[in-house]
């Protein structure tokens, strides 16, 4: 059995099934001697900015073939754990029961997600108990929060959006959001969403905050690189390579190029919070 089958195997025993292998991204090449591959699979918020690694790595390394796919952290861990990757992708660190003194985690990037308002509302803090209230609809007047006498509008990403996923996992906790919530296909459409409405409520990631709207504190603390390093910010999702000791060199060295300086200025340039380099 080659490693791809062991991968597929793995992914249906943690009961993602096909969908590990969905998002596969291989890169063509010309030469024709033996290469050496980068089996790299995991989180699909993760893999977002682990491929914008893949093109500047292979131009370093011409003979490595690199592979990445989706599945989540923890299908991503058991197929590392299992000999079928070379790199896991998670979006938060090990935990406890997972941790061995044969694994290694790499925390190479932060992503913080801002809630926004209109500029004009006159409110600058929310609470996250508050917010979960809000999207699903049992705080449904802005002036239960100290806010204007006027219906909240919800905007949301719609399905499919690791954006969403990350708001109904942190803030929902199981929850719906509320049914009559106004769904955008973008982050840049639920943006200007927002910008016009002048009792709405949305989310994005860092990346896509702009002048047109407002980003409320959270527990008080506003969203900035430095709250976001100190852990003080409570809506935001590490990314981490995690690899075993027994790692091959070039799996070590995707890991080395994704914590240097080049590696950080491609993170940094498309929304995460900077953490070496």
């Amino acid at each position: 059995m080659n490693r791809r089958q062991l991968l597929r195997n793995i992914g249906i025993a943690a009961g993602v099934g096909g969908a590990a292998l969905a998002g596969l991204i291989a890169y063509p090449y010309l030469i024709t001697k033996a290469r050496k591959e980068l089996m790299i699979s995991g989180s699909v918020a993760v893999s977002r900015f682990v491929a914008l690694l893949v093109p500047p790595f292979i131009q370093m390394h011409p003979h490595v073939k690199v592979a990445t796919e989706g599945g989540g952290s923890f299908a991503g861990l058991v197929a590392l754990d299992n000999g079928g990757i070379d790199l896991a992708m998670m979006s938060r660190d090990l935990s406890f029961e997972e941790f061995n003194l044969d694994l290694h985690s790499n925390l190479i990037g932060i992503e913080g997600i801002a809630i926004v308002v209109h500029p004009s509302l006159n409110i600058k803090s929310i609470s996250v108990e508050q917010l979960g209230h809000i999207f699903e609809g049992s705080i449904v007047n802005w002036s239960q929060l100290g806010g204007p006498n006027h219906k909240i509008n919800v905007h949301s990403r719609g399905e499919g959006s690791t954006t969403r996923a990350f708001v109904e996992d942190m803030i929902l906790r199981g929850a719906k959001f509320i049914r009559d919530a106004k769904v955008s296909d973008s982050a840049i459409s639920l943006a200007g969403s927002i910008s016009e409405d002048p009792y709405g409520i949305g989310y994005l990631t860092n990346k896509n905050l702009n002048d047109q709207v407002k980003a409320l504190a959270i527990n008080g603390v506003e969203i900035s690189d430095k709250t976001l390093l100190l852990k003080l910010y409570p809506l935001s999702r590490d990314m981490f390579l995690v690899h075993k000791n027994s790692a091959s060199p070039t799996a070590k060295d995707f890991v080395r190029f994704s914590l240097s300086a080049a590696g950080q200025a491609i993170f940094t340039k498309h929304g995460l919070t900077q953490v070496s380099g």
